[in-house]
C-alpha cells in the first residue's frame, strides 16, 4: 500500500530554510533560465557548453583553451570535446598562438559569429521571459548583484 503524504501541517513551511536558502532558490531559478536556454537552442546543433563557449569567445575575442575553459568555466576535458565538435562544424579554430608556442588560440569563424548571433533573438526572449516577473529597475540591480556575487 502506498504511503499517504503527510498532513499540510507536516510539510515544510515557506520559512524553511530548505526552501529560503539562498542556494536553494538560486538553484531553481537557474533550474528554470537553463531549460529556456534549452528550448532556444534546441535544433541549432549546439548544446549549452557550445553555446558558453561562443558567447566568450563572442564577448572577449580569441583565448587560449585555457583561459577559454576557465571563462566558460568547463572544465579541460570536456572543453576539449566541445572544441572537437565547433571545429568540425567551422563555427572555430584553433591555432598555434603567436605568444606562446606551448598554447593554442581558439578563435570564432565567420561562420561561428553568423550562427551565435542568429540565436540572439531566442537567447533574448528567453532571458526577457525569464525575468519578466521583474521590474526593470530590479532587472538593473539584479544584475548588479549578481556581478558582485560572481566576483566574490
Amino acid at each position: 500500500m502506498a504511503a499517504k503524504a503527510p498532513p499540510r501541517s507536516e510539510r515544510p513551511s515557506r520559512e524553511s530554510p530548505s526552501l529560503t536558502s539562498a542556494g536553494f532558490l538560486l538553484h531553481m531559478a537557474q533550474s528554470r533560465l537553463r531549460d529556456g536556454v534549452a528550448t532556444a537552442i534546441a535544433g541549432s546543433g549546439l548544446n549549452p557548453g557550445h553555446l558558453a563557449i561562443l558567447g566568450v569567445l563572442s564577448d572577449k575575442g580569441p583565448l587560449s583553451q585555457r583561459l577559454l575553459g576557465d571563462a566558460a568555466q568547463i572544465e579541460k576535458s570536456s572543453l576539449v570535446l566541445f572544441l572537437d565538435a565547433l571545429e568540425a562544424e567551422d563555427w572555430v579554430i584553433r591555432a598555434a598562438d603567436p605568444e606562446d608556442r606551448r598554447a593554442h588560440l581558439v578563435k570564432l569563424t565567420s561562420k561561428g559569429k553568423a550562427k551565435f548571433a542568429a540565436l540572439g533573438p531566442r537567447l533574448q526572449k528567453t532571458q526577457d521571459a525569464f525575468l519578466a516577473p521583474l521590474t526593470k529597475t530590479e532587472r538593473t540591480l539584479l544584475f548588479e548583484m549578481l556581478a558582485r556575487l560572481a566576483k566574490g
